[in-house]
């Protein structure tokens, strides 16, 4: 008897697990359900429910009804942002919080903040409808007539940086950064209704004497309001203790604010940096408080505790505060002076090896930055991060940071920081040569979430961009990552194009070039071709810069020459403009002598000094004479 009641129950236990499962698995299909808004809801809600109407139709091809919480209960509702629907309860929120509830007949979607419900719908269709938005121009939006997702869905997400901003094309696009969570407002407007941005008054970078206490208003008649530097004043930085200098710049400051404060917003931004330079000031009142400190930070963080004091003992700005930075000479955290809690300062990782994750031991470069990073968080309420991602010296050559971007971005969250900025081509208006725009899009995924499935991110974009070929493509990445550094070779970003990729041997060499044609190969359509190309340039041209393969000097020296002129007749046609930052930002030069046989970073007008042009018909006429014996001897 025991043996048959044991029995029984077993089958009824077995019985009742399956009901439960039943019951929690089944589906919830978005196209029989209704999306509700609160009657009363904000524009933020109410963009947020038109853009999940909008996928949904374009995901599912039908149509789907708005309707407000002052209706009657739909048998199925998507329900988006503050409504009477449901109540969502947040622990410790920031503003871009949301959440992501399902049962058996009701799909929660609703955030906190200006944007915390349009990040919650894009999560929603990144998570749950596999949706990507990897350019301004290339969004994958999957097909599927029968969209269902899972009951029991229980999603939670809070932003890592209150600001997170980077700089390329696409991420100056509206549509892209909501999706991908960018809402710095250097680079991008996005409208109240979109969620605003994290914006800076006036300017955002090096600012004084450039923007406030400008050296051409000032210096002429009052040098003393500028930096005493080698034992005469210069108009290249501001003697900040001078108590006329500080007058001047609260009094530009307060002006700036009377016209551009905007209280509704939940936070504004105030930069009070140094100019790009390390001219600082040396007077006596100067020396005293940086000698105090042991860092020239000293005298900019009193400055700068000064100046955000004098602001709010006026009352009316309470949602401002003040930017500065530790950069070059400011960068050592001081050991008397705290900033405000008003006061962020933006760590600047210029000097920095961007081969090697930030936190490798064995980098020096790295580690000196990982004890500013660690200083600073001891002292600063707010640390922001100014970083770097691209080559300025020579941007259309390969820069293989790819293998340290996840690890410095948690190395980030890891240590309190509150904002990054990643700067990239800022100076380039177009897509450019190189990975930029996938650079970009891996960024904003990392800045999002940096413990990302981050491989799964890199192989999604390049099948979206580049077609089947995008596997190749990274394996050419990783080969490009293996030697991007050794122990004490570093990846600077000012690296000449004849200094990267270390050991690169002659048969890592061919097989790079046999993954781009297998990528070739593989494309399927011309688009595909065309995105192919244009990244390609990087790889040639770093190996025209380091005289590799069709570009050595061991071949015929009509076949190097024309290769060089190939290179050069692409980079035109593909309408790349720009070679690198600052004196490379020329156009490229018409002189043919010097793409035939110089560098390729010497292609440009800032190389094409006139004894060229005297040369240039004659060296072509041998250049003819060349091709001529070339051919013949075929």
């Amino acid at each position: 008897m025991k043996k048959i009641i044991s029995v029984l129950l077993v089958i009824m236990f077995i019985f009742s697990l399956s009901l439960t499962v039943g019951a929690t698995s089944v589906n919830f299909n978005i196209t029989d359900a209704v999306i509700v808004v609160g009657k009363n809801a904000s524009v933020t809600d109410l963009y947020a429910a038109e853009k999940l109407e909008y996928y949904i139709q374009k995901i599912t091809g039908k149509d789907i009804a708005v309707i407000t919480d002052d209706s009657e209960v739909q048998a199925k509702e998507i329900v988006v942002g503050e409504t009477n629907r449901a109540s969502v309860g947040f622990e410790n929120p920031k503003n871009g919080s949301y959440v992501i509830k399902s049962d058996a007949d009701k799909l929660v979607i609703a955030g906190y903040g200006s944007r915390g419900t349009i990040y919650g719908v894009y999560g929603f269709l990144e998570k749950f409808c596999d949706c990507r938005w990897y350019e301004t121009n290339i969004i994958k939006i999957p097909e599927n007539a029968d969209l269902t997702v899972e009951n029991g869905i229980d999603v939670k997400y809070d932003p890592y940086f209150e600001y997170t901003e980077t700089d390329t094309t696409s991420s100056r696009d509206a549509e892209f950064s909501i999706a991908n969570g960018q809402n710095g407002g250097v680079y991008r407007y996005l409208s109240n209704e979109q969620g605003g941005t994290v914006g800076y008054i006036g300017s955002f970078a090096h600012t004084l004497v450039t923007y406030y206490c400008k050296a051409e208003t000032y210096f002429d008649e009052h040098p003393e309001y500028f930096a005493l530097h080698g034992g005469k004043r210069v108009a290249k930085q501001l003697c900040l203790t001078n108590p006329d200098t500080i007058d001047v710049v609260y009094n530009e400051v307060i002006a700036i604010l009377e016209r551009e404060h905007a209280p509704e917003k939940s936070m504004q931004i105030l930069s009070l940096t140094q100019h790009d330079n390390k001219e600082y000031c040396e007077c006596e009142n100067c020396a005293a408080i940086d000698n105090e400190n042991g860092s020239h930070a000293g005298t900019m963080i009193t400055f700068v505790n000064t100046i955000a004091e004098r602001v709010k003992a006026t009352g009316k700005y309470d949602n401002v505060v003040f930017d500065t930075f530790a950069y070059q000479y400011t960068r050592k955290t001081p050991t008397k002076v705290v900033p405000r809690d008003d006061v962020i300062v933006r760590l600047c990782s210029i000097e920095c090896c961007f081969g090697h994750t930030l936190d490798n031991e064995k980098c020096e470069l790295n580690k000196e930055f990982m004890k500013d990073l660690s200083d600073w968080g001891k002292i600063c309420e707010r640390v922001y991060i100014w970083d770097y991602v691209t080559n300025y010296s020579e941007t259309c050559c390969i820069f293989p940071n790819f293998g340290v971007m996840q690890r410095n971005v948690q190395i980030f969250a890891e240590n309190n920081v509150k904002g990054v900025y990643e700067e990239g081509t800022y100076y380039i208006a177009d897509c450019d040569a190189e990975f930029g725009e996938m650079r970009t899009y891996l960024l904003s995924q990392l800045l999002k979430d940096p413990y990302m499935d981050y491989e799964a991110e890199m192989l999604g974009y390049l099948e979206a961009v580049y077609g089947p070929g995008g596997k190749y493509i990274k394996e050419f990445i990783d080969i490009m990552t293996e030697h991007a550094v050794t122990d004490r070779k570093h990846l600077g970003i000012y690296q000449k194009s004849d200094e990267t990729l270390y050991g690169m041997k002659n048969k890592d060499i061919k097989r790079c070039d046999e993954l781009w044609q297998l990528a070739y190969d593989a494309a399927e359509t011309d688009k595909q071709i065309d995105e192919i190309r244009r990244s390609e340039i990087s790889w040639r041209y770093w190996k025209c810069a380091n005289k590799k393969r069709e570009f050595s000097r061991l071949n015929p020296i009509y076949e190097w020459m024309t290769a060089q002129d190939d290179l050069y007749d692409d980079i035109i046609e593909l309408n790349i403009k720009v070679l690198g930052e600052g004196t490379r930002q020329r156009d490229f030069s018409d002189c043919e002598i010097l793409h035939y046989i110089r560098a390729p970073f010497k292609w440009t007008t800032l190389y094409d000094e006139v004894y060229w042009d005297f040369i240039d018909p004659y060296f072509m006429k041998f250049y003819g004479v060349l091709e001529k014996i070339y051919y013949f001897f075929r």
